[in-house]
Formats: C-alpha cells, structure tokens, sequence
C-alpha cells in the first residue's frame, strides 16, 4: 500500500518535524501498550498536531507502523551502501561492514521492540506482519543479493543462487544473536563479542569449512 502523496505540508522543513515528532511518539506507545491498544489518539495527545496530520503523513495506524518499520530497514541497509558505492571494497571488508552494522542496528532497543510486537500481536494483525517482511527481511536480501551478483559478475565471487546466498548470509550473522537478544533482553553481547562474531560468520561464508589441504592418500 503506497503512503500518502507528498506535499509541502508533509515535506517540508516543518512537515518532517511533525512527521518524526509523531513516529517518536508512536514508537515508544506501540511499545508501552502495543499496537492494537494504541489509539490515534493517543498519539496525538502526546505527539501534538490533530487527527488530519496524522492521517496526511500516514494514512492510518497500519501506515504508521509501517514507516516505523521502513526507518529501521532504511537504517539497517545504510551499512551496504559504502560497499555498493565502491568497487575497491574487498567482498570481505564489504560484508563485514555492513554486517557489524546490521547487527548492531538489529539489536538495538528500538528495533527489538519492534520484532516483540510483531511476535505478541502477529497473529491478530497480520497485515503488519507481512508488510515487515517485505519491508525488512525480503528487502534486505534483495539488496544483499544485487551486491553479490555483483561480486559473482566480478569475478570476486562464484555465486549460482545470490538470493540464496543472501539469505543464508543473513540467517548466519543475525539469527542466533536476534534470538538471544528476544529472550534474553539483558545479556547483550559486548562490541567486541559482536565483532569477533560476525568475522568469523563472514569468512565461514566466504571459505566454507572444507579443510584446505588435501589429505594423502
């Protein structure tokens, strides 16, 4: 569903005030009551402004949560784009940037909640659950997946299925560590545990863990 048009009254210097204004205050509603007991109301009480700028930067409730989910992802797939932009950029120093930056984006407070309102309130609204996964996870594997055709088009890579490896790429760097992060809410890894982590996940990806001597026969 395609948000609402773009005018310079929610375009314009003080358009994205209000707009950010009201997405503050519907992220930290969302969080505090959850998304099917949050009312628009609600945040406008505590964002300001009226039901008709709302409803002309957002649409809806729905509209609103997605955009929340569509500035976490746009913050997420940043740490891509110096890999995208430079072709200088090693596969391995590529991927472990945008990587180390995936995680520590994915792992913040704000985006966690984000996933524990998808996983509490999923069933009910699903409307929003498919559109994280478009927003999110399918969009960032495809984003992913143009810069490992890329690579594989290069020679820097040999990759049959980019899709594919774009997933299992993902699933490597994020799945045990976004899990943890769920269910364990206060033990989050160190920086550095985050670092050694993803380094060691990338040159899995990009090495295997065939042995690499030939054993005699």
């Amino acid at each position: 569903m395609a948000g609402p048009p773009c005018g310079p009254a929610t375009c314009g210097p003080r358009g994205m005030a209000r707009r950010q204004a009201i997405l503050t205050a519907a992220r930290r509603l969302f969080v505090e009551k959850g998304f099917e007991k949050t009312t628009l109301s609600d945040i406008i009480s505590v964002a300001g402004g009226s039901r008709a700028t709302l409803y002309e930067h957002f649409g809806d409730k729905e509209g609103l949560f997605r955009a929340i989910m569509e500035e976490d992802n746009a913050m997420i797939l940043s740490g891509l784009a110096p890999a995208q932009a430079d072709e200088r950029v090693t596969p391995e120093a590529g991927l472990t940037a945008f990587a180390l930056h995936l995680v520590k984006a994915l792992l913040n407070e704000e985006t966690t909640a984000t996933v524990r309102i998808l996983i509490a309130e999923g069933d009910r609204v699903p409307d929003i659950t498919e559109a994280f996964f478009r927003i999110g996870p399918e969009n960032a594997i495809a984003r992913l997946a143009d810069y490992l055709q890329r690579l594989s088009d290069s020679g820097d890579l040999s990759i049959d299925d980019p899709a594919a490896a774009a997933q299992a790429f993902l699933g490597m760097v994020t799945g045990n560590l976004l899990v943890r992060r769920l269910i364990l809410p206060q033990s989050a890894p160190a920086i550095p545990d985050l670092d050694r982590y993803v380094r060691q996940a990338v040159r899995l990806f990009l090495n295997g863990a065939c042995a690499r001597v030939t054993k005699a026969a």
